[in-house]
Parts: C-alpha cells; sequence; structure tokens
C-alpha cells in the first residue's frame, strides 16, 4: 500500500517538476528573445512608428523641365519601370523625385536604371522658375491631399533617389525608408511556409540592390528591410548624433531641416 502509494507520489512530483520546467524554460526563452529584439532594433532610430499608407493614384509622369533638367513624379505603380525606362535620356541629367512610393519592384527596377546613367537625384521643398517667372516645377502637388502638403520622397521613391550618384535634399523635405510590405492581394491563396520563404527572397534581393546603389555600410542597408512595413522611418538630422551614417542617404544638403552640408558633414571629420 505504502510502495503503491509512494511511486504514485514519485510520479506526480515527476509531472509536476516537467511542468515546472517547461514553465521556466518558456519564461527564458521569452526573455531572450526579447533581449534579442530590443539588440536587433538597436540600429533603427526612434522616429518609426508613424503608420503609412500609400495612396491609390496613376502612375509615375516623367516631364522634361530644361534641357538637363526633368522631374519624376506620381505613385509608383506596376508596369512603371517599362513606362518610364525609355523616356529617360542617355547623357547626363537631373532628376527632381517627388512620390510617396509604390511598386517595390518597379521603384527597384527605376533605380538600377538612374544608376546605370550620369545622374543627379534631387528631392527639394522650393518650386523651379524660368527666366521669364514661370514655375517649371512646383513642390508639394503630390502630397497635398495624402500628405499635408509635404514634399515626400519615400519607400521605393527612396530607392530610386538613392540612384543618383550625387544626392540633393534641398529644405524641409521628407525622405521616408521602411522594409517591403506584401500586397495583400499577393497574400490571398499563398501559404505560410511560402510567404515566409517570399519575404526571405525579397529582402536579400533588396540588399543586393542597395549593395548595387552604392551603399555600402552594413547597418544602413539594415535600416531597410528593419523598419516594419506599415510604418516610416524619416532621415531627421537630432538621429545623426546617435546614428552618423544616416548621412550618407545624400551627398548634398541646402536647409534640410536647418543643416547644410558644411554643417552636415564638418561633424563627421571632427
Amino acid at each position: 500500500m505504502f510502495k503503491s502509494f509512494f511511486q504514485e507520489t514519485k510520479w506526480l512530483l515527476l509531472i509536476v517538476l516537467t511542468l515546472i520546467v517547461v514553465l521556466l524554460a518558456n519564461v527564458f526563452y521569452f526573455m531572450y528573445e526579447d533581449n534579442k529584439l530590443e539588440k536587433d532594433t538597436e540600429g533603427i532610430p526612434d522616429r518609426i512608428w508613424q503608420t503609412y499608407e500609400v495612396p491609390e493614384k496613376e502612375g509615375l509622369v516623367l516631364k522634361q523641365l530644361t534641357a538637363t533638367l526633368y522631374s519624376l513624379t506620381g505613385t509608383v505603380r506596376e508596369d512603371d519601370c517599362e513606362k518610364i525606362v525609355p523616356q529617360l535620356p542617355e547623357g547626363p541629367f537631373a532628376l527632381i523625385l517627388e512620390s510617396p512610393g509604390g511598386s517595390l519592384m518597379d521603384g527597384g527596377c527605376l533605380a538600377s536604371h538612374i544608376k546605370l546613367r550620369d545622374v543627379i537625384t534631387i528631392v527639394r521643398a522650393t518650386p523651379i522658375l524660368d527666366e521669364e517667372g514661370n514655375i517649371l516645377y512646383e513642390p508639394g502637388l503630390i502630397g497635398k491631399k495624402d500628405h499635408g502638403g509635404k514634399v515626400i520622397c519615400a519607400s521605393s521613391c527612396s530607392l530610386m533617389f538613392l540612384g543618383g550618384d550625387i544626392r540633393y535634399l534641398i529644405g524641409d523635405v521628407w525622405l521616408g525608408i521602411h522594409s517591403p510590405r506584401t500586397p495583400d492581394d499577393a497574400i490571398k491563396g499563398i501559404g505560410k511556409r511560402a510567404l515566409e520563404s517570399s519575404s526571405y527572397r525579397t529582402a536579400a534581393a533588396l540588399l543586393l540592390l542597395l549593395e548595387h546603389l552604392g551603399v555600402e555600410d552594413d547597418k544602413l542597408r539594415m535600416l531597410f528591410i528593419q523598419v516594419p512595413a506599415s510604418s516610416m522611418y524619416w532621415l531627421n538630422p537630432p538621429d545623426w548624433k546617435t546614428h552618423p551614417i544616416l548621412k550618407s542617404v545624400a551627398t548634398h544638403y541646402r536647409d534640410f531641416w536647418g543643416e547644410t552640408s558644411e554643417s552636415i558633414f564638418a561633424t563627421t571629420q571632427q
């Protein structure tokens, strides 16, 4: 009788101990994951937690402003690369960009074609006038309704901006970076494993593209896959104190949120 009771008690204790071990293992696992997540996000500036949606608009429009100056504005839609590339000049030219983003594939495709040419990319908050005072380019039209009139180059537009060998940010413009986002219609009917595999391939392709565009710093490239796809990180001078590599997104700054190239790059050399 006592032997039977002892055996039953022993098995009960083993079950209880097993449950305790499992619970402790889970606790330590989640503590590890939380700590890992905190470390993984150390390289991301704080100013990213803003929900961001690309408005449904017509595709990109390329417009010639002068002999060597063009503007490329609008939402990046599917097949825009195929539409725009034949319109791009071969020789050296400057390209003003204004877009909330859109198709990653087409934005990346255009970025690669821009990189193949001798191009100066520009995002500016001031208009361009001809000799007679006529407005050739007026900033803020793309974001007037959906983004409070802000001059925006975000998402896939930031890739096109990086395609320029020389890159200007002029005035209080908003240059936004975030990770790829799978379109809702592409998610339907696809399995979890296939979706996971597709996400990894997309992230790998984006990292290779950024390297091709001349983004040499690993941490800066990682920013393009670390910032949540539903959010946006807006390039901002205060972040450069803790993340100096962000300065290299552009090569020239003119009154960018009160900063100029002289004030920005002088601190890098100190």
